[in-house]
């Protein structure tokens, strides 16, 4: 059955959605909600129905919309984007939905994220794309893409926390694989040259200001940054670079919050994006900086 969502009078209408209720960020959420005196309830899209003939509106007015926030809580890497029907659907009973819909469909694949970057002139890991066969001038352009290093890292188009993201050493292992994921027929997915790097920054913004910083040293025997395999400390305040490339990024995304991903090139001493959040966890951020993220989130949006 559909879930009904309580008309209220409390400040703010709250409702979160998300996969589980148990994640850190969700309960941390929930919980700031209650000591702000929101009213506040948690849904799972995938568990989630709804008529538009027979649905209940909510019939706010124009001040009581800026009040009825639908926070986005899925990242879509399970290739079924109904949670987006679904934020639709409060998007029209008149919820401010947050990260707009739009611009989560945009940063919940790769590939479009690259697009996104190439468009907007921000500094990215070179990116190739691909579907069917193994041709020759695939193979001449992945050997252009890593140089002479022959290191690659293949990703799926969606994913988070590092799931999905291989390091393939050697083009003939690249080859092998993509020839298996031909035969499987299941190519989402893209080639990056592995960049050499020994740290990584998540950057943290709401409403175009930076909130906090973590610098992340990668761990010798897992390359991902965003893995919990790495550590990281607080930078209460982030080099001038670093934070320009950040807000760069973050200005040209239209999100209300993200986490901006910035590496730097080990050989070449530049910043470059790694990937824009715009479905940030923040446990790792709140418990190293002492900040109370969930707090500047619920009453920033």
């Amino acid at each position: 059955m559909a879930k009904k969502i309580k008309e209220n009078t409390k400040t703010k209408q709250i409702v979160i959605s998300a996969q589980s209720p148990e994640l850190y960020t969700i309960k941390r959420l929930l919980a700031e909600s209650l000591k702000l005196n929101y009213s506040s309830e948690y849904i799972n899209p995938y568990q989630f129905s709804f008529s538009l003939q027979n649905s209940p509106q909510l019939n706010f007015s124009s001040t009581e919309k800026e009040s009825s926030i639908y926070f986005h809580r899925t990242t879509g890497v399970n290739y079924d984007d109904f949670d987006l029907v679904v934020s639709k659907h409060f998007d029209m009973m008149n919820f401010k939905v947050t990260n707009p819909i739009e611009s989560l469909a945009l940063f919940r694949t790769k590939d479009q994220q690259a697009l996104f970057f190439k468009l907007h002139n921000i500094p990215f890991i070179p990116t190739l794309f691909f579907r069917g066969d193994i041709h020759s001038t695939l193979i001449a352009d992945i050997d252009k893409l890593a140089g002479k290093s022959h290191t690659y890292v293949l990703k799926m188009s969606r994913g988070n926390g590092g799931i999905g993201v291989n390091i393939i050493n050697g083009q003939r292992s690249l080859l092998s694989l993509l020839e298996t994921f031909r035969g499987l027929k299941d190519q989402k997915m893209l080639i990056q040259p592995f960049i050499p790097h020994k740290k990584e920054w998540r950057i943290l913004i709401i409403k175009g200001e930076i909130h906090a910083c973590i610098e992340k040293t990668i761990n010798p025997d897992d390359f991902r940054g965003n893995s919990k395999k790495s550590v990281g400390k607080f930078i209460v305040k982030p080099n001038q670079a670093l934070r320009d490339l950040a807000l760069r990024a973050f200005n040209a995304s239209q999100l209300d919050y993200a986490g901006i991903d910035i590496l730097l090139n080990s050989h070449t001493e530049e910043f470059i994006v790694c990937e824009i959040n715009a479905i940030p966890g923040f446990e790792q951020v709140e418990k190293l900086s002492k900040l109370n993220i969930a707090k500047e989130i619920l009453t920033h949006i």
